[in-house]
């Protein structure tokens, strides 16, 4: 395999690992009581971002493992997530062709929307389930939280984007 394959294969994947970085970043402190409640879905910013930009990039079934995972992790329902990072990731693709070239505040709406959509479902399904007892307000400051640092996000996500885009190009014209 050649470098420039390579190379070509780590720009590829990077969305991937970027997802899988903050999935850790968001199960470190589940062993601090309360913590997880709480804690931003940090692995729906690239999810959201890379499902929306290049489609491709964020497959179906990652999005899948990736709430499996938090789901083993965290102690929820095994294939809550799962199932709702499934179908915002599902609802991500099929509007991404409405949204990816509108403005950020749209965009932004959008993963607003979703997130609440998500959360309230969470909290709804987890409380109905009767394995756990979720607070509406712990439910609500995760939901503030991660939609507050979405737009930090976002910026680091186009300014990557970006320079993958510029790699690709020489890497495919060089």
């Amino acid at each position: 395999m050649t470098l420039k394959r390579l190379e070509l294969l780590i720009w590829l994947i990077t969305p991937v690992i970027i997802t899988c970085l903050l999935f850790m970043l968001c199960i470190i402190p589940n062993h601090i009581w309360g913590m997880g409640y709480v804690m931003p879905l940090l692995p729906l910013f690239p999810i959201f971002y890379w499902g929306t930009i290049q489609a491709q990039e964020m497959p179906y079934w990652f999005a899948c493992l990736t709430g499996l995972m938090l789901d083993v992790v965290s102690g929820t329902p095994l294939g809550l997530s799962a199932l709702l990072y499934l179908i915002f990731l599902v609802i991500t693709h099929s509007q991404s062709k409405y949204i990816h070239k509108e403005g950020f505040m749209i965009m932004w709406g959008y993963f607003v929307m979703l997130v609440a959509i998500i959360c309230a479902s969470q909290w709804f399904i987890i409380s109905l389930s009767g394995s756990q007892s979720q607070a509406i307000p712990a439910a609500f400051v995760q939901w503030l939280l991660t939609i507050g640092l979405y737009p930090l996000f976002h910026k680091l996500f186009d300014n990557i984007a970006e320079y993958i885009k510029q790699r690709r190009w020489i890497l495919t014209h060089a």
